[in-house]
């Protein structure tokens, strides 16, 4: 059945399954492949939204599922403004992830189920994932968890017990929690056509497509939702424009496209499309595994597999792509990271990485990874900073963070201010920031606690007046100093408040990127590049 607007005007038009196929697949981690062989996936742009506005110039079909099926068309110029109604949020409970393994190490699996056992903690065992069917090589993203028995009805709870958990055994290593869905979000979507006055409605999603397959606008973007360059603005994106019904029970914005046009946005928005060709082929290589990696780990209780913001990859659609970065993605096409384990690699990147990189257990508390080892930034045959394999003694750390060493990472546009980098806190300024967290007084003395392979902080305490604040892990040490640049450095106290002389920008585990371009600016291929960030690894190309 194919209807023009010329005969819709003012009607509505109802398709009411109780969920259909379509409304599944946006929740399954079985991947379609479009003809070429490209894996289709799904990218939330937006979430809780009271509305969305989309518009295309050569109009749109407006895809029906179940029974009714069919397309119905509009005509060119067309606006829709989409709306939720009768909505009902999904219900999700929140656990204690005691222990994570990777599926199918039944051996480690049986020594945390012992572990716990012996500790007389109460536990279930939990597999999240799956397999991917890639045409060349599958990939496992199976996990398997122990979870502790008890549930909570939010995250603030389960951190509590988390916590005491944590603190009643001693452990070092952070215990998460993890939101685990119960039931999923109904609703009706709602489209209305804004010249005509069309309304279509179907329950659950409506799947949109531009009449000539080309691109379709979305109105009103937010983007850098927490940061300083926080905004909003209209994109432009492939494939199709999927309304859904989110968590909250409000509007969630989701595009559906092929996984290589997918990362021809990612690429440009994490790094310089001027970069040299192999630092952009290596970026497509790692991006494309950060896409597949986490499928079926995380967003479990979102209409879509990946995000678009920070907390997945940032993808800014057809507006961010440049044709060099698109070049990079073609040339790398289906191809991926694989570790000596012959597991997918989790290949996390960082901007600078200040001349050292970091094992990722060290910066996250996450179990060790062989692929991501910490490790000078280097050149071969570079006089170590501190003997291979110890943590440095602060004044080995100061030493190095005092001078220029040669890197990778300190050559090229922009890479001086972030290789070496100074950041003063007035008295008033760093007690607010911290008391902010823990009511301490004023601060008196920092310690830092604990250190990584790099000299990144793991555990730092804050000596006040009243109280001391102990915060672990780098990130939240960053956090905690309103976004410092990294968790690789040394402070000091002045005559108005506190010094922090620091190396590089983000976590430091993986690849750099500045050290990426410096390394193709010396000629290095991105294999050259990859196996140097990411120990053991093998560049595999899975369809």
């Amino acid at each position: 059945m194919i209807l023009t607007s010329y005969f819709i005007v003012g009607l509505l038009f109802s398709a009411v399954p109780p969920l259909h196929d379509d409304a599944q697949l946006l929740y399954s981690t079985q991947l379609k492949f479009a003809e070429n062989g490209d894996p289709i996936v799904t990218v939330g742009l937006m979430d809780e939204q009271d509305s969305a506005t989309i518009s295309a110039a050569a109009g749109f079909k407006i895809h029906l599922a179940g029974p009714a099926g069919g397309v119905i068309e509009t005509g060119p110029e067309s606006v829709l403004v989409g709306r939720v109604r009768n909505t009902t949020p999904a219900t999700t409970r929140w656990r204690v992830i005691l222990d994570a393994f990777p599926g199918g190490s039944l051996s480690e699996v049986q020594e945390g189920r012992l572990r716990w056992k012996q500790r007389k903690v109460d536990y279930e065992v939990h597999e999240i994932g799956g397999f991917l069917g890639f045409p060349k090589k599958p990939l496992d993203n199976r996990k398997v968890l122990l979870l502790d028995k008890g549930h909570f009805h939010d995250s603030a709870a389960a951190k509590v017990r988390a916590e005491e958990l944590r603190s009643r055994f001693g452990l070092n290593a952070p215990i998460k929690v993890m939101a685990e869905p119960l039931t999923r979000p109904h609703g009706r979507i709602e489209v209305r056509e804004r010249s005509t006055g069309m309304i279509v409605s179907q329950l659950e999603m409506l799947a949109i497509s531009a009449l000539d397959g080309g691109p379709i606008t979305v109105h009103n973007v937010e983007f850098a939702k927490g940061y300083a360059k926080h905004g909003f603005e209209d994109r432009r994106y492939h494939g199709d424009i999927i309304l859904a019904v989110d968590k909250t029970g409000k509007l969630a914005v989701v595009n559906r496209l092929s996984a290589e046009l997918l990362l021809q946005g990612v690429v440009p928005s994490e790094i310089f499309s001027t970069a040299p060709a192999a630092s952009l082929r290596a970026q497509a290589i790692t991006a494309r595994g950060e896409l597949f990696a986490p499928i079926g780990l995380r967003n479990r209780s979102d209409p879509y597999v990946t995000c678009s913001t920070q907390l997945c990859q940032v993808y800014g659609g057809i507006t961010k792509e440049r044709e060099s970065t698109n070049r990079a993605v073609q040339e790398t096409r289906g191809k991926v990271i694989f570790g000596a384990d012959g597991r997918l690699v989790k290949s996390v990147y960082h901007s600078n990485s200040g001349g050292f990189t970091e094992n990722n257990e060290h910066v996250w508390g996450t179990r060790k990874d062989d692929a991501l080892r910490g490790k000078p930034d280097a050149p071969p045959n570079t006089p170590l900073p501190w003997p291979q394999g110890q943590v440095p003694t602060e004044r080995q750390l100061r030493d190095f963070l005092q001078t220029r060493p040669p890197s990778y990472s300190a050559v090229g546009r922009g890479a001086r201010a972030l290789y070496r980098w100074t950041r003063e806190y007035d008295r008033a300024e760093l007690n607010r920031l911290v008391n902010k967290k823990k009511r301490i007084g004023p601060v008196r003395r920092i310690e830092v606690v604990e250190r990584g392979i790099s000299g990144r902080v793991r555990k730092v305490r804050f000596i006040g007046r009243k109280k001391s604040l102990e915060v672990r892990w780098e990130l939240s040490v960053r956090r905690l100093l309103a976004n410092l640049r990294s968790g690789l450095f040394v402070v000091d106290r002045t005559s108005t408040g506190w010094r922090f002389v620091g190396g590089g920008f983000g976590h430091g585990v993986g690849m750099s990127q500045y050290g990426a371009m410096r390394m193709a600016e010396r000629g290095s291929t991105e294999e050259e590049i990859l196996s140097h960030y990411y120990t053991g690894s093998r560049v595999v190309t899975i369809y």
